[in-house]
């Protein structure tokens, strides 16, 4: 941006993007600040920063949002979008050569998202003297310059794979926010509304230090869109090697909702969806009524051709779920995480450990 910035007005995190996005689609350039440094973007205190002479355009803009009173679209009018969190790593590149394809599949847009440690959050206002004991204002501008430029690496590696597309380039668009990973990611993920969250996590034989694993973990546990979760040694062939996808039952409500995401992103990539359950010996005669009446609803959504089900006999679930996405060439494991249910005892800490940092296979996980 060119001559004098000022602040346009200050919002809270989710209306401050809402306006960002009108802004952007009149071409008025815009850049977001947050000014609530103890909190960061978690409630309000997001300025909205303009050219001066942008001015006259932009309080339109805002006049006519704000008789709209701030009305956020619903997911149905919102395009095919695809967010992207990112932490520069090689785990995050593999994501991010799968969001990319996966984008193109879909003809959706993808959002690249960096969040970058903010020293000024972490200072307890204890004293004066302990507050400013070194210059927060320096180290702050040093990181955000170092964020930048990462990102600046980062788009040209994915601009680079988007050339490769030809005809079904993606439009791919990059943020910036300043704060705790995780928070960002989820905030975020409110107001841009994508229909998945894809992210790196890393092998089992890293370093503990390593935070994307911590951070993908919470963001499955929080999240209200769909979240793949993409191993950094999963060994991607392209999107067309991709052929199972294993979804793995309760035989709650939030199948339903689930097969129908599943329909929105899945569905295009021609993959056959395989429904398991896991039951021990005592049930199987009843869980097998249960499974061939969803699997009826499944067919009605994919076609006979697309659709398999499966009564997995055992009495431990994570063994079982490993043991048949080996047997079965399952290339993305796939279930609803909700609480009080089998299918929750993947997220106690340790099978939770388990299965996002020892498997090899991507995990798409929705929440209930």
């Amino acid at each position: 941006m060119e001559g004098k910035i000022i602040t346009l007005v200050v919002l809270t995190f989710e209306r401050a993007h809402v306006l960002k996005s009108l802004l952007e689609s009149e071409d008025i350039e815009c850049f977001l600040e947050n000014t609530n440094l103890i909190q960061g973007a978690v409630s309000t205190g997001v300025k909205v920063r303009i050219p001066e002479d942008a001015l006259e355009g932009a309080l339109k803009v805002l006049e006519s949002m704000m008789q709209e009173e701030f009305k956020l679209p619903t997911r149905e009018q919102v395009p095919p979008r695809i967010l992207l969190p990112v932490d520069f790593s090689e785990y995050s590149k593999k994501a991010a050569i799968i969001a990319i394809d996966w984008a193109a599949v879909l003809g959706a847009e993808l959002t690249v998202l960096h969040t970058y440690f903010n020293p000024i959050l972490s200072t307890m206002p204890f004293s004066d003297s302990f507050a400013y004991e070194m210059n927060l204002e320096d180290l702050a501008s040093d990181l955000e310059d170092k964020a930048i430029a990462g990102m600046n690496k980062f788009k040209a590696f994915l601009d680079e794979k988007n050339e490769l597309l030809g005809d079904k380039k993606i439009t791919i668009k990059t943020e910036l926010e300043k704060g705790v990973a995780e928070d960002e990611i989820i905030s975020y993920s409110k107001v841009y509304m994508p229909l998945v969250i894809i992210m790196g996590t890393r092998g089992k034989d890293k370093k503990v230090a390593d935070l994307i694993g911590s951070v993908t973990a919470e963001v499955v546990e929080r999240a209200k869109v769909p979240v793949l979760a993409v191993p950094e040694d999963f060994h991607y062939k392209g999107i067309d090697k991709l052929k199972n996808i294993l979804y793995a039952t309760d035989f709650m409500d939030g199948d339903f909702k689930a097969i129908r995401i599943l329909e929105k992103i899945a569905k295009p990539l021609d993959m056959k969806v395989v429904c398991a359950h896991v039951s021990p010996r005592d049930h199987l005669e009843w869980d097998d009524v249960k499974l061939k009446g969803l699997k009826e609803h499944f067919k009605k959504i994919y076609g006979e051709t697309h659709v398999d089900c499966d009564l997995i006999e055992h009495e431990d679930l994570y063994i079982a779920l490993e043991s048949y996405v080996r047997e079965k060439d399952i290339d993305i494991l796939s279930f609803t995480r909700r609480r009080r249910s089998l299918i929750s005892k993947l997220f106690n800490p340790n099978i939770a450990k388990k299965m996002l940092f020892h498997s090899n296979t991507p995990l798409l996980v929705f929440n209930d």
